[in-house]
Formats: C-alpha cells, sequence, structure tokens
C-alpha cells in the first residue's frame, strides 16, 4: 500500500532502532528492513520527524527535566543528503483576526473545539 503522505516520528534510536532490538545484529537488520518499508510506502511526500529532546518521567509538573534524542543510525550523511532537512522553532497560529504577529495571542481552544462538534 502507499499513501500520498507518510509520517515517521521519532526517527532517533531507541525508536529507529527500538531499544529492545539492538541486541544481535539480525534484530538491528530487521529494524532497518521495517524502516525501509515505511518510508518507501510515501507516494508524494515523506516528513521524518527526529525530536531534540525527551522529557523525563516521574516529575514535577514544571520541571524541565529531559534527555537528548540521538538521530537515528540509520540516517546517516549519505541518507540524509537526499532530504530537505528544516527545523521547527516554535507554534505558528495562522488566524486572519490577528492585527500584529509580535502580539500576544489569546485562542479559546475549548470554543474552537465544541465549535467543531
Amino acid at each position: 500500500m502507499e499513501w500520498d503522505t507518510v509520517f515517521l516520528l521519532n526517527v532517533v534510536d531507541g525508536s529507529f532502532p527500538n531499544e529492545f532490538a539492538t541486541g544481535k545484529q539480525e534484530m538491528i537488520d530487521e529494524e532497518r528492513r521495517l524502516l525501509y518499508v515505511a518510508m518507501t510506502r510515501a507516494r508524494n511526500e515523506l516528513v521524518l520527524l527526529q525530536p531534540l529532546k525527551f522529557p523525563l518521567t516521574q516529575q514535577a509538573p514544571r520541571a524541565d527535566g529531559h534527555v537528548y534524542g540521538g538521530r537515528s543510525r540509520f540516517m546517516t550523511d549519505k541518507v540524509l543528503k537526499c532530504f530537505e532537512q528544516s527545523g521547527f522553532t516554535g507554534s505558528h497560529v495562522n488566524d486572519s483576526r490577528l492585527k500584529k504577529a509580535d502580539e500576544p495571542v489569546s485562542i479559546d481552544a475549548t470554543g474552537r473545539l465544541r465549535d467543531m462538534w
């Protein structure tokens, strides 16, 4: 099967390959095959997401404890040359009611969700 657009999340070591599949070479090879199959299902657009950091569990609600995620070992420099790379620096709100881009934005998310139903 193919899809117009395929998003692959968490393309980092620990997810691709899975941390539980790194004990034997044949398991790593199977993980590489699974990633290849997922990547080749995209008909028009393939988006690979590599988060910069992961929050630590069991911490205070406003704590900033995290670990950095390393790029998947399958995404070599040679492979990366085939992709357009971009970064994400924060959220963007596209709302025609906004007057200036630098003004603080207040959004009634609950109201918008209610209006959808």
